[in-house]
């Protein structure tokens, strides 16, 4: 009885309300407008346009190598290693020596025929002093000459003994013998590549760019060294002691070259074009458009621009300005 009451009493509760236009649900909340946002509140990220050099370079890297190389050996006879002199990657000069035999008691012979001379020449000028007859000065001259023969021939067979360098150039790679060990008459003891005929091949994607007699630039080791191109695909020298190939173009130094170079890597920088003191932006703010190349400014108004250039040399990363543009107006980055 007390529940049927309860409930017809929430009944009429209710109904009354919705009669009365009163609702349990939250009011409806107000939608605001967007804001809006003035093109002068946009911060724009910018550089100034300058003026300077710019220039349009192919450059491609390649191995230094030599057009001559000189292997060195006893040529007449062999003989046990006395002293190896120099080691590979060593630079040597035209006349030093490499390597010396070990020739037993030459020294001394040549030592001992030298005293003898003296001695000789010395009795020559006692028997002309003592008046003797010309006939016995000729004869004591004729000994001096006999020994002055046998010591000429034993400072041949000492020379032979002596292997010097026939060019200036890298020691590339020289004998495994050690000091003691015979090496025989003709055996390679040490190869040098000569410096004065080092040279770069290089593999450029555009041949057609290069020419034979073209200046270059080589850099080795953060330095610039003056070059030029002698050799293309439709121009290989004869005879130069290169094999040749036709997917390759050929530079080499024209001064100075790099010391210890040989088997490294060098850059070959060819320009084919520069401009001076021009306008330059980033080759990346110029855009294309309808058609049309156009950078994006900052205007007077704070406000982005679109305008339209006349784009002159390009470079991989760089664009030349010839109009359109003015030094020191601020382009858009981003």
């Amino acid at each position: 009885m007390i529940k049927r009451t309860f409930s017809l009493l929430l009944s009429g509760v209710i109904l009354v309300s919705l009669l009365s236009g009163c609702y349990f649900l939250p009011d409806e909340e107000e939608v605001l407008e967007a804001p809006t946002v003035k093109a002068s509140e946009v911060k724009y990220t910018t550089v100034e346009a300058k003026k300077k050099d710019i220039v349009k370079k192919l450059t491609n890297s390649g191995t230094v190598m030599s057009k001559s190389t000189s292997e060195l050996s006893f040529e007449d006879q062999g003989g046990k290693i006395k002293k190896l002199y120099v080691k590979a990657g060593d630079m040597v000069s035209k006349g030093d020596i490499i390597c010396e035999l070990d020739v037993g008691d030459l020294d001394f012979e040549i030592k001992d025929k030298e005293l003898k001379i003296q001695q000789a020449q010395l009795n020559v000028t006692i028997t002309a002093e003592k008046g003797g007859s010309q006939s016995e000065v000729d004869n004591a001259q004729v000994t001096v000459d006999i020994l002055k023969n046998e010591l000429e021939a034993l400072n041949r067979e000492k020379n032979k003994s002596s292997l010097y360098a026939t060019v200036g150039g890298t020691v590339s790679s020289v004998t495994e013998k050690s000091v003691g060990e015979d090496v025989s008459a003709g055996e390679n003891i040490a190869t040098i590549v000569d410096k004065n005929a080092l040279y770069i091949p290089i593999e450029p994607s555009d041949l057609g760019r290069f020419k034979v007699g073209q200046a270059v630039t080589i850099s080795y080791n953060r330095k610039d060294y003056k070059g030029e191109i002698f050799a293309t695909p439709n121009s290989f020298p004869a005879n130069s002691g290169i094999t040749f190939e036709e997917t390759k173009v050929y530079a080499q130094f024209s001064g100075n070259t790099p010391p210890n170079a040989i088997g490294n890597i060098a850059d070959v920088t060819l320009v084919l074009d520069s401009r001076k003191n021009v306008l330059v932006v980033a080759k990346k703010l110029v855009k294309t458009v309808n058609g049309k190349r156009v950078v994006y400014v900052l205007n007077d108004k704070n406000e982005k621009e679109a305008r339209e250039v006349e784009v002159g040399l390009e470079t991989g990363s760089e664009s030349e300005i010839v109009s359109g543009l003015k030094e020191g107006e601020k382009v858009i980055v981003r």
